[in-house]
């Protein structure tokens, strides 16, 4: 009688997957839909060895999903945590200020734009990306020699 209800519990639970999945349309929570219909795989699983009488298997099987459950949510979880924690810096939402780049740059605020151009090699060349840098400290760099660059003063018309 246990494994009939068993297995009437299962073909519900997985009409009622089918339902919400159809009904959330393709894409969204595909992770979590993976799981759930693990989950009544498993449990119609058990309920056919309920039916059968094999109580022993049948529980054995309801352990390991719960098991193997766990262990995904908590994989997927942890997951997320290493995406968030490695996810590269958010770009910087208002334009770059003079001072802040001529302090990037460690040059004056003043300074000449050959000045500016021999600070910005300098600290590309010790942070660019291919050196061991990160995308975001040669955008700031650049940034900074960009703003500084736009202020700087001309310079006379005999030099180059």
């Amino acid at each position: 009688m246990i494994g009939v209800l068993a297995l009437i519990l299962a073909v519900g639970a997985a009409g009622w997957l089918l339902m919400r999945n159809a009904r959330s349309g393709a894409g969204a929570g595909e992770g979590r839909n993976v799981t759930l219909f693990k989950g009544v795989a498993f449990l119609g699983l058990a309920a056919a060895l309920f039916a059968a009488k094999l109580w022993p298997l049948a529980l054995m099987t309801l352990l390991a999903a719960g098991g193997v459950t766990a262990i995904e949510l908590w994989r997927e979880r942890a997951i997320k945590l290493d995406e968030a924690a490695n996810a590269p810096p958010r770009a910087p939402t208002a334009a770059m200020q003079p001072d802040e780049a001529a302090s990037i740059l460690g040059v004056p605020l003043d300074a000449s734009a050959e000045a500016v151009r021999a600070a910005h090699r300098k600290l590309i060349s010790q942070l660019h990306p291919d050196k061991g840098g990160t995308d975001y400290l040669a955008a700031k760099i650049n940034d900074a020699r960009d703003v500084l660059l736009a202020r700087a003063p001309a310079a006379p018309e005999g030099e180059a």
